[in-house]
């Protein structure tokens, strides 16, 4: 039964399109002085996703080896379509969730409209069937630019969602544009103090029925910042008294892992788990430390990766070449001079310079005497076989015979605009980039490691969204992924938990 309406009862909290639960971390998270544990209560979820929904229940629920504060959520694993809460109006506090967002995001090029999109709309049906005191809408930044929020925007005050108002964005003023006044809706998570830059949107609707002053919900203030980051870099005597810290670098993260084991390419093999109502037999649970697992790269993979310096990305490659000696013998080199010629063909000939740590050095080579390698097979269909060739490398008075791979693209070579992230490393000293569902592959973004020769693991991937190290997964390592990357950071997501708890508790 729900606890009667007093300062000292949880705050009841429905989660939609939960995901493993990332919202719900922070929400668990955030606490008040002078309250033991948390002051939010999760009731229930929904997740049509089996593995998302494992790993909930596996932290959440009612089997969770985790602290309990109060009773267990109820875990709906299904999809949200013909969903029906049980809940009466009025008795959850506040509706949270995600809506599928693949046709409001940047990397949806073909412009499709997703049918899931219209997952958004059952996101309202539920508000209006609990009529919860406030709700919580998380996407991708160009969902403020889409016809979905339009409607949004259209139903509020008026319509089915009459009795309701959006909370004015953070930053606006009576003379933004509505454009301006959409894109305050973005919140950067490192603003809040996540080890990561994540631009998501966050709208905010409360109710206008009930007793509450709802010219007081506020978006939750910056507690971070870039501008920070930058003269604290530049002068040591940063005044005290600012109450604005800079933004957190992600290099603690990377120094922790750099004391764990990383030899294994499978999470422990064999560990299964059945949990009623939500999934038979499923891989898991594991927890987030036991997510540091190597992966196999291909060779050239591994050439780009040592090829790549410090804060470097795909620009670093131009040029460079990884040169196998038939003697087994293996270095980096980068021509020196012109690398393409006026209809666009690689020069490998002529003379360059070794590269160390993704760093040209001073020792010369000489190639000489090239021609196509065919007797190569094509790795990637995106490969041409101009890019593998025969050759004689002198240095010095040595001269050995040698096959040279080039370790950039025509592409990446012709494009200075564009994705300049591709292949590139975590930047030292900054938080990092979004975490997106495939952080395991440099070429989907700057997913390097800031030093070592490898992509990030699910473990660092998992820590820079904020999870903590008792969380508990479930899934494929592909499945796995996919929770950590469509997860709130749980900096955020414990912000956002703070403003709400100083509105409905006063």
């Amino acid at each position: 039964m729900r606890p009667k309406n007093t300062d000292r009862a949880p705050i009841q909290v429905l989660d939609l399109f939960s995901g493993c639960g990332g919202l719900s971390e922070g929400f668990r998270q955030f606490r008040v002085d002078g309250i033991s544990g948390p002051v939010f209560q999760s009731v229930g979820a929904v997740e049509w996703e089996p593995a998302a929904a494992a790993s909930y229940a596996m932290n959440f629920g009612a089997i969770s080896s985790r602290e309990q504060h109060f009773e267990p959520p109820e875990i709906y694993r299904r999809d949200i379509v013909g969903w029906e809460p049980k809940w009466k109006p009025g008795e959850i506090d506040v509706v949270v969730g995600g809506p599928p967002c693949q046709g409001f995001s940047s990397l949806n090029r073909n412009k499709v409209r997703v049918e899931r999109n219209k997952l958004w709309l059952e996101f309202i049906r539920v508000v209006r069937a609990v009529q919860p005191k406030v709700f919580v809408i998380e996407n991708v930044d160009r969902f403020v630019r889409s016809v979905e929020f339009n409607d949004l925007q259209s139903r509020i005050g008026s319509g089915d969602l009459t009795n309701y108002r959006l909370v004015e964005a953070p930053g606006s003023k009576q003379s933004d544009t509505e454009y301006e006044n959409a894109r305050q809706y973005v919140l950067n998570a490192a603003d809040y103090g996540a080890k990561q830059a994540r631009r998501r949107v966050i709208v905010i609707g409360i109710r206008t029925d009930v007793s509450l002053p709802i010219e007081q919900m506020r978006y939750p203030a910056p507690t971070h910042s870039r501008r920070m980051l930058k003269q604290s870099a530049g002068q040591s005597n940063r005044s005290v008294l600012s109450e604005i810290l800079p933004w957190q670098a992600a290099d603690s993260i990377f120094d922790k892992s750099a004391t764990m084991e990383l030899e294994k390419t499978e999470f422990p093999i064999g560990r299964t788990t059945t949990i009623p109502g939500v999934s038979d037999k499923i891989a898991g649970p594991f927890l987030t430390a036991e997510l540091h697992i190597a992966r196999r790269p291909e060779p050239i993979s591994l050439a780009r990766y040592r090829a790549i310096p410090a804060n470097g990305n795909r620009k670093d490659l131009r040029g460079r070449y990884s040169c196998q000696f038939d003697d087994g013998e293996q270095i980096l080199l980068e021509k020196i001079g012109k690398f393409r010629n006026f209809e666009g063909q690689l020069i490998p000939s002529g003379n360059h310079r070794i590269v160390v740590g993704g760093i040209v050095g001073s020792d010369e080579y000489f190639i000489s005497e090239c021609e196509i390698d065919k007797s190569v097979e094509l790795q990637s269909a995106r490969r041409v076989k101009a890019e593998i060739f025969r050759v004689e490398v002198s240095n010095g008075s040595t001269t050995r015979f040698a096959t040279v791979e080039y370790l950039s693209t025509k592409s990446w070579d012709n494009h200075d605009s564009g994705a300049g992230d591709v292949m590139g490393r975590v930047r030292s000293g900054m938080p990092s980039v979004t975490i997106r569902t495939e952080f395991f592959k440099p070429e989907k973004g700057r997913y390097l490691h800031p030093t070592e020769d490898r992509p990030i693991t699910h473990y660092e991937a998992a820590k820079l969204q904020g999870f903590p190290d008792d969380f508990q997964w479930c899934g494929s390592k592909t499945d796995i992924a996919k929770q950590i990357g469509n997860a709130v950071p749980i900096a955020l997501g414990k912000k956002i938990a703070e403003s709400i708890y100083g509105y409905l508790r006063q």
